[in-house]
């Protein structure tokens, strides 16, 4: 893998003509499934549906939690169970674009949608890897010594704590950063599979609204046992394809 150097490739800051503020309850909590919290401090808030979550909030799901989020400038974030996730800034440009959004994804399931912001606004950071989207969606699985991500539309650069990145750009490619190794499956790569059946929101879209489910997203799945109601797809056969050798897809 080459070495990158974070900072350019990330390329958070922004030169704009609007004043840049932070806002006051940055994102509203559009679905909620019971045992979530916001939590600051030691202090937890229960969530409902309708309520606001800010800079600052860890965002705590149970086993049977789930919160389905919309930022001000149109970004969903659906955060599963048995997940926690920081809201760590969010910089406001205009009423609805975000200078600077940052999330800390410390561990579990998650789903990311873009919103009106500009490409370069948008960080993710998990304990083991960073993120830059490119007008993105994708699903992410955070563990403690691993980070997962399935994209389905535009492209994304993950890295790991070393420095090592991959690109991301084909429909259902898999990407993984996990100590001195970053590693890209591709749609073709019969590793890729059994990858692709942990994504949660991969198999089963029916927990979730409308805005944040992605069309056809079942199909990124290799031997699903049964079609998801809400990913407008059908099980297909599926058949045994020789890998090809992955290309160097590795930007300097």
């Amino acid at each position: 893998m080459k070495q990158f150097v974070l900072i350019p490739l990330l390329g958070l800051c922004l030169s704009l003509a609007a004043p840049a503020a932070y806002a006051d309850g940055e994102g509203t909590a559009v679905g909620v499934n019971p045992d979530a919290v916001a939590r600051v401090s030691s202090s937890d808030r229960l969530l409902h549906v309708g309520a606001d979550v800010s800079v600052g909030e860890m965002i705590v799901t149970g086993p049977s939690g789930q919160v389905q989020i919309i930022f001000d400038d149109a970004t969903r974030l659906v955060v599963g169970p048995r997940s926690s996730l920081l809201i760590e800034t969010y910089l406001l440009a205009s009423s609805n674009t975000a200078q600077k959004l940052t999330i800390n994804a410390l561990g579990g399931s998650f789903r990311f949608i873009t919103g009106n912001s500009p490409k370069p606004a948008y960080s993710i950071n998990t304990p083991t890897a960073a993120i830059a989207v490119r007008g993105t969606e994708f699903d992410l699985i955070v563990e403690p010594r691993i980070t997962r991500v399935m994209l389905y539309d535009g492209a994304l650069l993950i890295c790991n704590n070393s420095g090592d990145c991959e690109v991301l750009d084909d429909r259902c490619e898999v990407g993984s950063a996990a100590g001195q190794q970053t590693v890209l499956y591709q749609r073709l790569n019969p590793e890729r599979a059994p990858l692709s059946a942990q994504f949660r929101y991969a198999r089963f879209q029916a927990s979730l609204l409308p805005p944040f489910r992605v069309s056809g997203v079942g199909n990124c799945v290799e031997e699903r046992a049964e079609a998801d109601p809400g990913s407008g797809s059908s099980p297909t056969p599926q058949t045994q394809t020789p890998a090809p050798q992955n290309r160097n897809r590795n930007q300097n």
